[in-house]
């Protein structure tokens, strides 16, 4: 072998050692949610647009067939009505390509699947990006409009290393009041930082989030930016499920009257 054979088969060599090393370490670390970035954009109708990009290390001990996030849209608001919000998936990708994925009703709301049943996901670094729509987050109060979003979810059974989250307002809206909490649902914890442009939040943990830990953030702005949907227009655009309730409706009213007129 010549010389520069010889230099090729060392740095070759050199390589396989250096990407051996990076499996070991990567093995050796455990299976975690390296990174949690979230984007949330207000828009004018009180929509929220979210993306989520979720960088995970999978040693196929839990992380298998992809990611699993589930996402609540069912709520017990104070006065003990219950509230539910619309939730749509626009896009999943995993490593910059499109992903498949299915959906299944949770206890609560939804549990979107990322991967695919008949396919095990390589050990290593994947990247995820979620892209969904959801409704009826923002609260509206006397003197002000508020977004308050548990960013992460606390359902997560493995280590968040960091988490992020750039809330963008409606055009024109500046940023009156930002606050986060981190930790378990319900927790005050403070390990975060915060910083807010005009009309941008932005939060950024400083500590590790542990199972069952999460980032919640609340930005409020002005009121007059956002314009929710009325009740009617609800019924209209809300689905087959507000369409078969109005329609029950109508039917109930219909034979209420006609028992009025007629009797039994």
């Amino acid at each position: 072998m010549n010389r520069c054979g010889s230099r090729i088969g060392a740095a070759l060599a050199a390589l396989l050692l250096f990407l051996a090393a990076a499996v070991v370490a990567d093995a050796a670390q455990g299976e975690a949610i390296l990174s949690f970035d979230s984007v949330v954009d207000i828009d004018a109708d009180a929509g929220l647009t979210v993306t989520e990009t979720i960088t995970v290390l999978s040693t196929g001990a839990s992380i298998r067939h992809g990611l699993v996030r589930e996402f609540p849209t069912r709520y017990d608001a104070p006065g003990g009505q219950r509230v539910e919000v619309g939730f749509r998936v626009l896009s999943v990708r995993c490593d910059g390509s499109k992903e498949a994925y299915h959906i299944k009703d949770a206890a609560n709301g939804k549990r979107i699947y990322m991967g695919r049943k008949d396919a095990l996901l390589p050990p290593g670094r994947h990247t995820y990006a979620l892209t969904y729509r959801t409704d009826g987050q923002i609260g509206q109060f006397a003197g002000y409009d508020e977004l308050y979003w548990n960013v992460t979810g606390n359902g997560w059974r493995l280590p968040i290393e960091r988490a992020t989250a750039l809330v963008r307002l409606p055009p024109g809206a500046t940023v009156q009041k930002l606050a986060a909490y981190t930790g378990p649902a319900g927790a005050k914890g403070r390990d975060f930082t915060a910083r807010q442009d005009d009309g941008t939040a932005s939060f950024a943990t400083t500590a590790p989030l542990t199972p069952g830990q999460g980032l919640t953030v609340a930005v409020s702005f002005p009121k007059g930016f956002v314009h929710p949907p009325s009740a009617a227009k609800r019924l209209l655009t809300g689905g087959p499920f507000l369409v078969a309730a109005g329609g029950l409706v109508a039917v109930a009213v219909f034979f209420l009257l006609a028992w009025l007129r007629l009797g039994r």
